[in-house]
């Protein structure tokens, strides 16, 4: 029987193990609690590799939807593996690359979390988006047009969101919706220009 520091560990990681989806799919009903257990659960940086995989194994499946909707040519197998590539080895680094100035930027405006914290709150955002991303992935190889538009705006808006409260919940913002809405605006800001400079 295992007992002490070590027991307490391995009880954790079981927690982390079991409840990893349950846990993404109940985010959606309480964002900070989600991200409050998170916090409870996840403690080194190791812990952080399995959100980080999971998003990119997400994405990159929501990607290969969509190539294998379009691509339908010889060059097929050569951008399969490219995208691959891509997903599963440069999409982490850049991932890790963004925590890091993420908690930069941050901090210049008065955050309070750690580099950790503020990595663990992209990943965990990035993971409960995923969902949202694959689902889209799937319904656009259905719809097309301008519905196919209004509900990846949609989808987009809700990934917006969903990044906003939970990074200024970790960040201890004390207005965390005026966070919300200056998020939202720089989501909003170059769907405006392109709309602007495409009707002009």
């Amino acid at each position: 029987m295992i007992i002490g520091p070590q027991a307490f560990f391995m009880n954790k990681q079981l927690r982390i193990n079991k409840g990893f989806f349950t846990a993404i799919l109940s985010a959606f009903s309480d964002l900070d609690a989600s991200i409050n257990e998170q916090i409870e659960l996840r403690v080194k940086e190791s812990q952080l590799l399995p959100l980080l995989y999971f998003t990119c194994i997400i994405l990159l499946l929501s990607q290969l939807i969509e190539v294998t909707s379009q691509v339908q040519e010889a060059p097929y197998l050569s951008v399969i593996t490219a995208v691959i590539v891509s997903y599963l080895f440069f999409l982490p680094i850049f991932m890790y690359l963004l925590g890091f100035i993420l908690h930069f930027i941050l901090r210049i405006f008065g955050a309070s979390s750690s580099s950790f914290q503020t990595r663990l709150a992209l990943f965990w955002s990035l993971s409960v988006s995923t969902l949202i991303i694959l689902v889209v992935s799937i319904i656009k190889i259905f719809i097309g047009g301008t519905i196919e538009l209004v509900i990846v705006v949609l989808s987009e808006i809700i990934i917006v969101y969903i990044f906003s409260r939970i990074v200024s919940f970790v960040s201890k913002f004390k207005d965390r919706n005026l966070f919300t809405f200056v998020i939202t605006s720089f989501y909003f800001i170059p769907i405006i220009l392109i709309n602007f400079s495409s009707g002009t």
